[in-house]
C-alpha cells in the first residue's frame, strides 16, 4: 500500500542509517538507504560525486531518487541528511509514509558523523559552518509528522523510542 513507509529524516550522524536497519529488522520490513540509490544510479561514490561533478549534481541525483520511491511500500527509508532540504521535498517524503526527524545534539551528532568516515558536507567546515548548516535544514525537519530526540542514546534505545512513537501515532490514528 502506498505510503505505509517509515521514512527518517536528520542531520548527519542522526543514526538514521544504523538505526534504520534495525528498525527494518524489527518490524521484519526491507531497508533502503538513499545515499545507497545515489551510489548505485551514479556508478560512484558519493565523495567521488561532489569531487567531480559537486554538490549540485549530488543534489540532482538524490531528486532523482526520491521520485523512484513512490514505487517503494511497507519498507523503512533513511535519506541522506539534505535530502529533504529543497523546495517539495519533505512534501514528497510526507506521501511516502509516516516521516521520522532523528533530532540531536549538534556537538555529538557532529562527532559521531566524523567518526563514521567520508562525509563530503564535513570536509573543511567549521564547528560554525557545520551549526549554520543544520540551522537552514531545521524548518524542513520539523516537518517530520514524529520527532525522536537520539542526544545521548544508542542505537537500541533510539528504536526502542522510534518503535514507541510509531505505535502511538498508530493508536492515535484508529
Amino acid at each position: 500500500m502506498p505510503g505505509d513507509n517509515i521514512v527518517l529524516v536528520g542531520f548527519m550522524g542522526a543514526g538514521k542509517s544504523v538505526c534504520g536497519r534495525l528498525l527494518a529488522r524489527r518490524l521484519g520490513r526491507c531497508f533502503v538507504e538513499t545515499d545507497d540509490l545515489v551510489v548505485a544510479r551514479a556508478g560512484r561514490s558519493i565523495p567521488e560525486i561532489f569531487a567531480t561533478d559537486g554538490e549540485a549534481r549530488f543534489r540532482e541525483l538524490e531528486g532523482e531518487v526520491l521520485a523512484l520511491l513512490a514505487l517503494k511500500s511497507g519498507e523503512v527509508i533513511a535519506t541522506g541528511g539534505g535530502l529533504p532540504c529543497r523546495e517539495g521535498r519533505m512534501a514528497a517524503l510526507r506521501a511516502l509514509g509516516t516521516v521520522v526527524w532523528l533530532r540531536g545534539d549538534l556537538a555529538e551528532l557532529v562527532a559521531r558523523a566524523r567518526r563514521a568516515g567520508a562525509r563530503p558536507m564535513l570536509d573543511g567546515r567549521s564547528f560554525e559552518e557545520l551549526e549554520a548548516l543544520y540551522r537552514s535544514r531545521e524548518p524542513y525537519y520539523r516537518q517530520a509528522h514524529l520527532v525522536v530526540d537520539t542526544t545521548g542514546l544508542g542505537p537500541d534505545a533510539v528504536v526502542a523510542r522510534l518503535l514507541a512513537a510509531l505505535r502511538a501515532r498508530d493508536a492515535a490514528r484508529v
